[in-house]
């Protein structure tokens, strides 16, 4: 009976000590359900991946689209300012849904706080470079995207 004591202590020990998440697994987890909600056409599932998942920070925080296009003319760029609040970021994953929606996931690597996510699709690839805070729950703190037209590069 001992025996079969210990051997359940054993057990609950090894479940607790394999249930705490890393702060890479979370920063990953984050990640793929970032590109999980992009490929919906659901603005509530964006809003609610923002509200669970982002900084209060990052959400009240202006941000900055700027898109470049190069030709033989030479290039040409298109600055705007996103919205500074929910709906501003909701807009954000609209965008990034439209660019990125139909893509898959070609790697992810984390270095410290930030994690970049490699995509690749028929029309267009780029990456997600994610910045996290550095306590838990390791929320979302930045976003920066970078696309590229034509296919997998």
């Amino acid at each position: 009976m001992k025996k079969i004591i210990a051997i359940a202590l054993f057990g609950l020990i090894g479940f607790g000590a394999s249930a705490q998440e890393t702060k890479q697994q979370v920063m990953e987890k984050r990640a793929k359900e970032m590109h999980r909600v992009i490929c919906l056409s659901d603005k509530d599932a964006w809003r609610n991946f923002i509200k669970e998942n982002y900084t209060e920070a990052l959400i009240d925080k202006p941000m900055r689209a700027q898109v470049s296009k190069s030709n033989d003319g030479g290039t040409t760029y298109d600055k705007k300012e996103i919205g500074n609040n929910l709906e501003g970021k909701v807009g954000m994953l609209d965008r990034l849904h439209n660019d990125f929606g139909g893509t898959k996931i070609s790697s992810i690597k984390t270095n410290g706080d930030d994690l970049e996510m490699q995509l690749s699709g028929d029309g267009l690839s780029g990456s997600l470079n994610l910045k996290f805070t550095s306590a838990k729950p390791y929320l979302i703190d930045g976003v920066g995207v970078r696309a590229e037209a034509g296919g997998r590069h």
